[in-house]
């Protein structure tokens, strides 16, 4: 029998295919070998990967003949020379101990050694659209052990998938809790962290970002970011490159956006009651008044949330007059991104005969805003003129529930507000099917002009007086991006900046996350506690 030998192909920067650092080694023999054991300058890794041919082997069998290779994770440093051992085990049970010490390159190498461990994070983009600064949340998981304080010691690395260059970019820690109830071959302490960062990923294309701790002596991070909080309480105003949003003093909700983008215009309401912008949800079951979620004052539940990426506002609680209604109003604001993410819950408690449940609402002033346009689903965009539509109390028009997107617009100012819906759904969690009364969105004017999208709404058909049960445990959900944006100047161009965002925000990046293998992780498949054991085909 022919002795095998080994030798390096190259080391390697982390890339989509295997996102560590690692080398590639050329295994030559004439038989069959599973690698049964790999160690890297003495210590024993699980992060190994066989190839005959090209082609993946699950069994980790370098078959005799063949172009065999063998990628080793190795967090190698710039001129490092790092020692390879394979174990090779023959059919007959005979043994191989390949070793050899291979130099490293003077570039490309690990990034830091101060941090001791890394997450690997693979953005894939699918749509054809090169990805500038978008937001990503992760959520990880990470042995307790390895990491002290996650908001001082993370770093979020990002590596050119040509040169290998590592840039670290800014990154927001938040959300962190520890498990610790006890520690076997089931469950180990475990710290879960949820970090967001922007990523660059070009079109139709993968980069992989890698998310760095384990550095007890870290300094905590300062980073730049265009993102400014000011005021106080309830009424903040939130502002980065592209706008300025203000919210209502006394609610929270929306009360304002200004356009900048060398528009400099401000989109806004301040006509009745509260006067903000963003009104929904809302509810209205007579004789009680129509509440909203803009009247709150204040809402029950508030919190806020910032840092270098993005800033966020959550209001929750019952809405007023209404304790069977518990609402929440989520507002996302990001660095160096020209939209508000926006998502809502419904829960409606017990059973309320009601006459109107809506969400999905702007309400805006004729001060700017002239025209109104959505997106067709047959593709085209529709536009009217708001004024030359019926006038309230008949609803101007009627579109589609899930309707991919709307503005409110002035082309002679190329301006917008647009809201894009990204998400809408309804469930009811217990006795029967979820009820809604045909869901559509409306647009509406009077001295103001308003588009909406009812889930149960009698008011305004012809036979309004009817009341309708909404049962109890009934949940309603959506997720909306509003966006105020620059228009193109032609009628071909008008709307491409709200359909390029639209296309970007419902069709995200996709992610894969990977850790290396811990040493504490049992050799063999534990099957979970079960009532009654049983076989996994």
């Amino acid at each position: 029998m022919t002795t095998p030998t080994v030798e390096a192909i190259a080391y390697s920067f982390p890339t989509p295919k295997h996102p560590c650092y690692h080398l590639k080694l050329a295994v030559h023999t004439e038989n069959d070998y599973a690698v049964e054991r790999v160690l890297v300058n003495g210590k024993r890794t699980r992060d190994f990967w066989v190839y005959n041919n090209g082609i993946f082997s699950s069994q980790k069998t370098v078959l005799g003949k063949a172009r065999s290779e063998v990628v080793v994770r190795v967090e190698w440093e710039n001129n490092s020379t790092n020692r390879i051992e394979l174990k090779l085990v023959a059919g007959d049970g005979k043994e191989q101990i390949l070793a050899e010490s291979f130099p490293a390159p003077a570039e490309g190498g690990y990034w830091d050694k101060s941090w001791k461990y890394y997450a690997s994070v693979t953005l894939t983009e699918n749509e054809g659209l090169a990805r500038q600064k978008e937001p990503l949340h992760l959520t990880l998981g990470l042995y307790a052990d390895r990491l002290t304080d996650p908001a001082r010691e993370i770093r979020v690395v990002g590596i050119d998938p040509e040169s290998g260059a590592a840039e670290e970019v800014p990154c927001q820690v938040y959300g962190v809790s520890t498990w610790d109830a006890f520690a076997d071959e089931h469950c180990q302490p475990t710290t879960t962290v949820e970090v967001a960062f922007l990523a660059d990923v070009p079109a139709r294309s993968s980069k992989v970002y890698l998310v760095f701790y384990g550095n007890p002596n870290a300094q905590t991070p300062h980073y730049s970011s265009d993102l400014k909080i000011s005021g106080e309480g309830l009424g903040l105003t939130v502002e980065n490159s592209f706008y300025r949003a203000k919210l209502h003093p006394l609610s929270g909700a929306i009360d304002e956006i200004f356009l900048k983008m060398g528009v400099n215009v401000t989109f806004d309401h301040h006509l009745e009651t509260n006067g903000a912008l963003h009104w929904n949800p809302d509810v209205y079951a007579p004789p009680r008044t129509w509440m909203h979620a803009s009247d709150w004052n204040p809402p029950p539940g508030y919190q806020t949330m910032g840092g270098p990426v993005f800033f966020m506002t959550k209001r929750w609680g019952a809405m007023p007059l209404y304790d069977e209604v518990d609402v929440s109003v989520t507002y996302t604001f990001y660095a160096h991104n020209p939209y508000i993410l926006m998502t809502s819950s419904t829960h409606v408690l017990k059973d309320m005969d009601t006459i109107a449940l809506r969400n999905g609402e702007i309400v805006l002033n004729h001060n700017v805003v002239r025209e109104f346009a959505w997106k067709k689903p047959d593709g085209k965009i529709g536009s009217v003129v708001i004024k030359e539509c019926p006038r309230h109390p008949t609803r101007a028009l009627i579109i589609e529930a899930d309707t991919p997107w709307f503005a409110f617009y002035n082309r002679d100012l190329a301006c917008a507000l647009a809201a894009i819906n990204l998400e809408l759904s309804y469930t009811r969690r217990s006795e029967g099917l979820v009820r809604v009364e045909q869901p559509y969105i409306y647009l509406n004017w009077g001295p103001w002009t308003y588009c909406s999208r009812p889930l149960v709404y009698t008011f305004a058909t012809p036979n309004p007086q009817r009341v309708i049960r909404v049962p109890g445990d009934s949940l309603y959900y959506e997720k909306m991006a509003f966006l105020p944006a620059r228009l193109g100047d032609s009628d071909e161009d008008r709307f491409d900046p709200i359909e390029r965002r639209r296309k970007a925000l419902a069709n995200p990046l996709d992610v894969f996350v990977e850790l290396d293998i811990d040493e504490r992780v049992p050799e063999e498949w534990v099957p979970p506690i079960l009532v009654e054991e049983f076989q996994e085909v």
